[in-house]
């Protein structure tokens, strides 16, 4: 069963949301964390990290639980954001 159109919506709406915000931030990132060998990675995990609480809290104002087969949605669907993340510290 796919995720409900919107709930995958707004998750992906919140996603762009955190990317763009990334761009913004990307300067002070360099900065402040010149050591990391991979920003990116941390940088992906915090954006999903929050879609994930995004994606909980949708399922949970309907009074519905996600399945696992919705986790495993939710990991296709944040699959497709990885590349823009990488390509911010190429």
């Amino acid at each position: 069963m796919p995720i409900p159109t919107d709930i995958e919506e707004f998750v992906e709406k919140h996603i762009k949301l955190m990317i763009s915000q990334t761009e913004t931030y990307l300067p002070f990132i360099r900065v402040a964390f010149p050591y990391s060998n991979n920003i990116a990675d941390g940088v992906y995990n915090v954006i999903m990290g929050s879609a994930l609480s995004i994606f909980v809290n949708q399922f949970a104002m309907k009074m519905k639980y996600p399945t696992a087969e919705d986790f495993t949605e939710f990991g296709k669907m944040s699959l497709k954001f990885r590349d823009q993340v990488d390509q911010f510290f190429k």
